[in-house]
């Protein structure tokens, strides 16, 4: 943001104007207060600790952020820290949404924090673990459930496997799945909802660690038939070992979920199964303060595939516990993945014109993809198609300037780096949003793994977090 020198008098009070990114000029006052003062916080971060937005042996997944290593999380102390920025300079604050909510670390985040929270996300395995996350658990009491489990376990002599679905044998040992079967049986036992989810969740992780699926991927990629024989493996041990270290974070998550309700009694939750371009209805429409999110960096497929990556575990959770769980999620391993953003491709260059006029960084690309493969460049162009329908759905969620803070990747397609960074600035400002500042990362340990074996994308090693502002009421475009 850039000082002009020019001065208008109004009112007898004498207002300074800023230039902001879009090239618009905005009148001063507590609005442009606030911005100069987040993005002088945001700043001042990383001159006192040189790369402090990277988080480089600072990032720790506890406290309820590591019950499921779930793909390409955020980084909750980062989070965090944006948080307490925007809380510092406007204490108005207290209500953050997230489109694309992955496991919740935003959530338990904010509400640790004394700010309300609305999530949605599409994959149902993710809204199962946020839904955990949000939950204060008595840890007593789940370690008396887990004494249980184990108990039912024993005595359960039934070889029989409880679930079917196309490839079970490819995925699972008849042994790890036998024992598999007598943990479902078990935890299903349990009367109370709230607490198998919690279970489903230790579950969800034993299932990641004893399957035929490679852990070194997010993508499903089976072991040989010599290594998946050679492996030793104990399911239920690893159950009892997980379930332990679980009950130890939710501890710790209670504390941190009984603080947020300390610092705000009225404070509310909402985690829902959810395709974010789909614009709420009248009545679901909230007044979020904040905007804090990660969507996809790409299409999952070729990118992060979180829908493969929940395929397994979903096949053994009990569906009447798991959140907006809908057995066409199932149909194969793809399923999920399909209906992210970017997920289908036919039509998808028919966007492409439209795009063209709301963001000169999309318009460059898709120049650059030409004389590349075709499939590139309709995978570019599904993908930000899906992502801009997302913005308009998303807007409506926001109060008028709402802040707004995205963690972005930018990959690559065909060799060509997809800006992904400068089209979403470029779709907010179409709409009426204002840049404040971008801040670069490096991902800690060097890299976010993305889908192995696919020669169009590389490993992803930085992140930006593009902070805005969004629309004011009466700047609203075709978001409103």
């Amino acid at each position: 943001m850039s000082r002009l020198s020019v001065a208008n008098v109004s009112g007898g009070r004498t207002q300074e104007r800023f230039r902001l990114a879009d090239g618009r000029q905005h009148t001063s006052g507590p609005l442009a207060e606030t911005t100069d003062a987040l993005a002088s916080r945001l700043r001042q971060r990383a001159e006192l600790t040189p790369e402090f937005w990277s988080f480089s042996g600072r990032s720790r997944r506890e406290g309820g952020h590591g019950i499921f290593a779930y793909p390409a999380m955020m980084v909750p102390q980062l989070q965090g820290a944006l948080l307490e920025d925007v809380q510092a300079v406007d204490p108005t604050v207290s209500s953050v949404f997230d489109p694309f909510m992955g496991s919740g670390t935003v959530m338990l985040e904010s509400v640790s924090r004394g700010l309300s929270f609305y999530g949605t996300d599409v994959n149902p395995l993710a809204v199962l673990l946020a839904t955990v996350k949000s939950n204060a658990y008595d840890p007593e009491q789940l370690t008396h459930v887990r004494q249980k489990i184990a108990v039912r376990v024993t005595e359960d002599i039934s070889s029989q496997i409880a679930v079917d679905f196309t490839n079970r044998d490819k995925w699972f040992r008849t042994d790890v799945a036998v024992d598999l079967s007598k943990l479902k049986r078990a935890i299903s036992a349990e009367r109370r909802k709230s607490v198998r989810q919690a279970f489903w969740v230790a579950l969800a992780e034993t299932i990641r660690l004893v399957s035929n699926s490679r852990t070194s991927t997010v993508k499903l990629h089976s072991y040989s038939p010599e290594e998946i024989v050679s492996r030793q493996i104990d399911t239920i041990d690893t159950f009892l070992r997980i379930s332990a270290s679980q009950i130890e974070q939710l501890k710790d998550q209670a504390e941190a979920l009984s603080q947020g309700f300390d610092r705000n009694p009225d404070l509310t939750i909402s985690c829902t199964v959810a395709d974010a371009r789909i614009v709420p209805a009248a009545k679901y429409r909230a007044t979020a303060d904040v905007l804090m999110t990660s969507p996809p960096y790409g299409d999952n497929v070729t990118t992060v595939t979180y829908g493969q990556h929940s395929y397994l575990p979903l096949q053994w959770i009990d569906p009447r516990d798991v959140p907006g769980m809908k057995g066409e999620l199932l149909e194969n391993t793809h399923s999920i993945d399909s209906i992210s953003l970017g997920g289908r491709l036919k039509g998808s260059l028919e966007s492409a014109d439209d795009l063209c006029s709301k963001s000169p960084a999309f318009a460059h690309c898709l120049d650059q993809l030409q004389g590349r493969p075709r499939n590139a460049q309709t995978r570019m162009v599904a993908f930000v198609r899906d992502l801009d329908v997302s913005i308009d759905a998303i807007l409506p969620r926001l109060r008028s300037d709402a802040w707004m803070f995205w963690t972005l990747g930018e990959r690559k397609i065909s060799g060509v780096r997809v800006p992904t960074v400068s089209i979403v600035r470029d779709l907010l400002v179409t709409r009426g949003a204002r840049h404040v500042e971008t801040l670069d990362r490096k991902i800690p340990g060097g890299a976010k793994r993305m889908a192995a074996r696919n020669a169009s994308v590389e490993t992803m090693n930085t992140e930006s977090i593009l902070v805005m502002r969004g629309p004011h009421n009466a700047d609203r475009g075709s978001g409103s």
